[in-house]
């Protein structure tokens, strides 16, 4: 094994665990964000809102935390 060889194995090992890590925060924030979102359409159906603006002030929420701002959404079959 060259030192080369080494020094490669050793960046992937680090990419590999900050990947992990980013792979980790991702999943938690969207766990929270799914939480966050079935609050709001619980809270929104006992003020009296409609299921369908419930769930569209969900997918508000949803967009707001998960999708980076100036990310271009698009909607499927458009």
């Amino acid at each position: 094994m060259s030192e080369k060889d080494g020094f490669e194995e050793l960046i992937g090992e680090f990419a590999r665990e900050m990947e992990n890590a980013a792979l980790e925060h991702v999943a938690s924030s969207a766990f929270k964000a799914a939480r966050l979102c079935g609050l709001v359409v619980k809270e929104a159906k006992e003020w009296g809102v409609p299921k369908d603006l419930a769930e569209a002030m969900a997918a508000d929420v949803w967009q707001i935390i998960m999708i980076p701002t100036g990310t271009e959404v698009v909607e499927a079959g458009e």
